[in-house]
């Protein structure tokens, strides 16, 4: 058995991004019901430092020693472990189980480079210790977690369903949609606040430019413009501006006075 495990930081983002590329690798982008057990089932899998060969096995559950579900690589095949009871599950429908092997196949896509070195990332039936100077970002359970329903759910689909709704659909446990849904709505708000200030901002280079680029001469400041680099950059009331690009400042990083 393996706790939590450090590996290469990655936003949330960008793991969900990784899982709708595997989808489209494997040829199950568009559909519903993604068959995970057919997925591990195959001789390989697209990973992060690409395709490798893939094997599956199912391991008796006291073999398992407390573990549902365990991913390693040895540099040349990546071997998922599965106990029995998780693979029966899978096969009639569980949510749980069938975001188990989700789990365990988001480490073989993610972590192979982290593998390689000895490390087997292991699905508890308890929850996997997390040491607390890990961060989420660069937690390999983290982002396993991330990448379970991010590869179970279609997202078009999924777009305005519950939790419940997105558990039932899907066939994945209810903690996996919850967790679906909080990053789904994460990144909705970010989309929205983004799109706004990116508005706000052109509403107010449009209004600056128009109103107050210089007519006459004007006394530069000694820096150059961190844009164009021309030394162009004047002040105007609590703003900076470059003549030559148009670029405004809250401030002039350097503090600058003018001449």
């Amino acid at each position: 058995m393996s706790d939590d495990f450090r590996v290469k930081p990655r936003s949330d983002s960008e793991i969900r991004a990784i899982a709708r590329k595997v989808r489209k690798l494997m040829g199950i982008e568009n559909e519903e019901h993604v068959d995970i057990l057919e997925c591990v089932m195959r001789d390989t899998i697209p990973t992060v430092i690409g395709v490798q060969r893939l094997e599956l096995q199912t391991v008796s559950d006291n073999l398992m020693k407390g573990d549902n579900g365990r991913t390693s690589f040895d540099g040349t095949v990546v071997k998922i472990e599965i106990a029995r009871k998780i693979r029966h599950g899978a096969f009639v429908g569980d949510g749980y189980s069938r975001n188990t092997i989700g789990h365990e196949l988001g480490h073989a896509v993610l972590h192979p480079e982290h593998m390689i070195n000895g490390v087997a990332m292991a699905r508890r039936s308890l929850s996997v210790v997390t040491p607390g100077w890990i961060k989420p970002f660069e937690s390999a359970e983290h982002q396993a977690k991330v990448f379970a329903p991010a590869f179970l759910i279609n997202d078009s689909i999924a777009h305005g369903l519950t939790a419940e709704e997105i558990s039932v659909t899907f066939g994945i446990s209810l903690v996996s949609a919850q967790i679906y849904i909080e990053q789904r709505d994460a990144t909705d708000t970010r989309d929205v606040a983004a799109q706004r200030i990116k508005r706000s901002a052109d509403e107010f280079r449009a209004s600056v430019v128009s109103n107050l680029k210089p007519k006459a001469s004007v006394n530069f400041i000694n820096d150059c413009c961190a844009t164009c680099g021309r030394q162009t950059i004047f002040p105007v009331g609590h703003k900076f501006m470059c003549q030559t690009c148009d670029t405004i400042y809250d401030r002039y990083q350097d503090g600058d006075q003018v001449d």
